[in-house]
């Protein structure tokens, strides 16, 4: 029998994305006792005690039962073996980060969250399938992350939120925004190509002709069975489009293979597994101790512990 009910909220962030974010957003800081780079375990603890007060917050609409943190497990994936120029353009990590990793994944056993990654995949694809799962089961979820690929899998019950950018957007809004359906976000990226990841578009298809395109049809299959017609439609440039997609073909089924985030992984972590019951305290307080904080968070953990009183959760 399934532990997941359906006024269950699941929130499923994207780790990977903000400990890029963290780093990114605070100055160098570094432990005294030895000099170790700490800045973005701090912006990264800063972070998930915000998310943390804003959704649990009496004024939100959205409150969570339920929260994980994704990794990504390792630099290469199961599309590098499909394509391995995948992300080759991008460097390494910044060598001050690299040591910060293993702390940031401490960070959040100290908050008694979940986490969860696994080898040959990306973060992305865990959270797919966990929400594919999770909604199966009849429960919500809100994916937190920046990552527009992660766009794509917005249907009518979920929920997405660039944390510290937005408020929680619904697909009509996300949709409204895109100029196209979420569902076609790996169609978009395939004709218009991700220089994030080293996916390669369409040479001369910019981002409007595209969504044009898909305003269309509903898929790049459907564009592709139907060449002849596209010097008749509506768009600038029209009588060269065929020409545009002449040879390119493979290509374009590669990147949306690529752009396209798996949602039937098999042998995951149990999705019954995650689950939040408030910060541990004690766990937290070592932690902090143990990277230099101070009380620097004292303040943030007392004010989060009101509120986990006062939703009946408690703290550790």
């Amino acid at each position: 029998m399934s532990l997941i009910k359906k006024t269950d909220h699941f929130y499923l962030i994207d780790g990977s994305g903000y400990i890029f974010r963290a780093y990114y957003a605070l100055p160098p800081l570094s432990r005294k006792s030895d000099g170790l780079p700490t800045g973005a375990v701090s912006g990264f603890c800063s972070m998930l005690f915000k998310l943390l007060e804003e959704a649990r917050s009496d004024e939100s609409n959205y409150k969570p039962t339920h929260f994980a943190v994704i990794f990504d497990s390792a630099r290469k994936n199961f599309r590098n073996d499909i394509y391995k120029e995948y992300k080759a353009n991008r460097t390494e990590a910044p060598e001050d980060l690299v040591p910060q990793f293993e702390y940031i994944r401490k960070s959040v056993e100290a908050f008694n969250v979940t986490s969860a990654e696994m080898l040959n995949y990306e973060a992305d694809d865990l959270i797919a399938t966990y929400t594919d799962q999770i909604l199966k089961k009849g429960a919500k979820v809100t994916i937190v992350s920046g990552d527009k690929d992660l766009m794509q899998l917005i249907g009518s019950k979920e929920l997405y939120w660039d944390f510290g950018r937005s408020q929680p957007q619904a697909k009509k809004e996300l949709e409204s925004k895109l100029e196209l359906g979420c569902h076609q976000m790996a169609d978009y990226l395939a004709l218009v190509g991700d220089a994030s990841d080293n996916i390669a578009g369409i040479p001369g298809i910019g981002d409007k002709t595209a969504k044009q395109l898909l305003s269309h049809f509903s898929d790049i299959e459907s564009i592709l069975e139907h060449l002849d017609q596209l010097e008749g439609l509506p768009i600038r440039g029209a009588r060269k489009l065929a020409d545009r997609f002449a040879g390119n073909q493979d290509q374009l089924m590669l990147s949306k293979r690529l752009a396209t985030i798996e949602t039937d992984i098999k042998d995951m972590p149990d999705v019954e597994q995650i689950k939040w019951r408030g910060v541990q305290e004690q766990a937290f307080e070592l932690f902090a101790e143990e990277m230099g904080f101070g009380s620097a968070f004292s303040s943030r953990l007392a004010d989060l512990k009101k509120r986990q009183l006062g939703s009946g959760m408690g703290i550790n």
